[in-house]
């Protein structure tokens, strides 16, 4: 089922538009290499790779996703895991090739993707060393790492604390310092995959408002991957959800689709435990 606000959505520009997106995974080592070998023999020959049916040991972690991103959007994908929700972040990045469809990109000039929020950063070197290092890895010349310094440290609040070597951080600082970094990166589209699962919840709030002021500027829009009902309701314009690489719901109406996910999850339950269990997960997270 999918169900939209057409009206809202065909006032704003498209900035991305996802076609009929599928890729495929191979659970079996040894058939994943076979296949890569002939798939770069085919290459080298000049022959397109394979795009058919799957072969033996292959399935489809995404098949036929399609959406349109629109500008000012804070798009939640949320799925269960193995939904493809990561998968279809990696492709829209550009990390992962296609095997079928096609992503279209309508004016972003840059794209800011966290998949591990510290990957990169090294223990013994200290905060400040560790901006410069993160800012490198997300292209961020020294010219600009040093316009956007203050910004950084604005933001992470760890002024007191950036001549210390990271390894003595807890794992909220890091966040906030590695967050920081990212979104001082001014993309047009920030792609946050579980960034946030860490942190304490003033620094939380803090990105969530400035997510939402953030997507306020011109083009510009925010996907955020999560399975946290919490939040997504707090920071979430649209919700996408995956289930087994299909797109089965999309809407406007965060609470909506949250009841149909969490419906769709207790699917196999009988009747009268499902609406227990829904209840206590309405209790806790809703």
């Amino acid at each position: 089922m999918v169900k939209t606000d057409q009206m809202s959505q065909s006032e704003r520009k498209v900035m991305i538009s996802v076609k009929e997106v599928s890729k495929r995974f191979c659970k079996e080592l040894k058939a994943n290499m076979y296949y890569g070998i002939k798939d770069v023999i085919r290459q080298s020959f000049g022959l397109a790779p394979h795009n058919g049916d799957l072969r033996p040991h292959e399935f489809w972690a995404l098949n036929g996703v399609s959406f349109d991103l629109h500008e000012g959007e804070i798009l939640a994908v949320i799925g269960a895991n193995g939904s493809g929700k990561t998968t279809l972040m990696r492709l829209i990045a550009g990390i992962y090739s296609l095997d079928r469809g096609a992503i279209e990109i309508n004016g972003i000039g840059k794209t800011t993707a966290i998949f591990a929020l510290n990957a990169g950063m090294n223990p013994l070197f200290t905060g400040l060393e560790n901006i410069y290092l993160k800012g490198a890895m997300f292209g961020l010349t020294k010219k600009e790492l040093k316009e956007k310094l203050d910004f950084i440290i604005e933001f992470s609040e760890l002024q007191e604390f950036l001549n210390s070597p990271v390894g003595n951080y807890s794992s909220g600082m890091k966040a906030r310092l590695a967050y920081s970094v990212a979104i001082a990166t001014d993309p047009d589209l920030f792609i946050i995959d579980e960034a946030l699962a860490v942190g304490d919840s003033l620094f939380k709030a803090k990105c969530y408002e400035h997510l939402q002021e953030y997507v306020k500027q011109p083009n510009k829009a925010v996907i955020y991957v999560t399975n946290r009902i919490r939040k997504v309701m707090a920071v979430a314009s649209r919700v996408i959800i995956l289930d087994k690489g299909t797109l089965i719901y999309d809407n406007t109406d965060a609470a909506d689709a949250l009841e149909f996910y969490i419906n769709n999850c207790l699917k196999g339950l009988s009747e009268e435990l499902r609406e227990t269990r829904l209840r206590r997960v309405q209790e806790f997270e809703m």
